[in-house]
């Protein structure tokens, strides 16, 4: 039930951060003071075991602030010395079945190695054009529509690989303990979440980027 109340609370916030958001790409905001711990972000109460520089990235392909971060966030990322690489985990439970659907779709195009090179080919198609692409036959039509070769698709889609990816992503989001989409963890210690930050979605990478060279330090 708490899944399910903050599930919804998280599309309502999306819908009414959204109309003031600027467009995905956009830069984000400066923030003016040092973040805190508890508003800002919180520590994991279960560290997960890893590198200080891991940023990990909870999303879905159907989230508006999902789709807003993905830019800004790679664009930090890139911009780092050495540069970041963000991993993404799609926000998935196992009784959520458009949910798991949308992972599948994530799991498939990373199979490919082209998850990152379509992610915003993706969100445009979700959420823009309004495409429900929850489905196999439906993805095979968008991706022969963005040039790749349905047969490949239709291999990484059907693998077991994928498979047993996409029935893992419910427990693997639980190791990042998050329930909002999206929520950004930084060296396995930190999270944050534009439902955190006062700006939204502008100024969730300005905290990351404090977590990160804190993290780091």
């Amino acid at each position: 039930m708490r899944v399910l109340l903050r599930l919804a609370l998280a599309a309502a916030t999306c819908s009414t951060l959204l109309a003031a958001a600027p467009a995905p790409g956009a830069p984000a905001a400066d923030v003016s003071a040092t973040p805190t711990e508890g508003t800002q972000y919180v520590r994991l109460a279960q560290p997960v075991k890893t590198s200080p520089r891991e940023v990990v990235e909870v999303f879905w392909y159907d989230c508006p602030h999902s789709y807003q971060l993905e830019q800004p966030l790679d664009d930090w990322a890139a911009r780092q010395n050495p540069p970041v690489v963000v991993r993404r985990i799609p926000a998935a439970w196992p009784d959520k079945p458009v949910m798991m659907a949308y992972a599948r779709l994530y799991y498939t195009l990373d199979k490919l190695g082209v998850a990152q090179r379509e992610a915003l080919p993706v969100f445009r198609a979700v959420r823009e054009q309004g495409l429900d692409l929850t489905t196999e036959t439906a993805v095979l039509t968008w991706a022969a529509d963005a040039g790749l070769d349905p047969t490949a698709v239709k291999d990484a889609y059907e693998s077991q690989q994928v498979w047993d990816e996409t029935q893992a992503a419910p427990a693997l989001r639980d190791t990042y303990q998050t329930d909002e989409m999206p929520s950004v963890v930084v060296g396995g210690t930190y999270r944050t979440s534009p439902f955190m930050t006062p700006n939204g979605v502008p100024g969730t990478v300005p905290v990351v980027d404090y977590l990160y060279r804190h993290a780091h330090a």
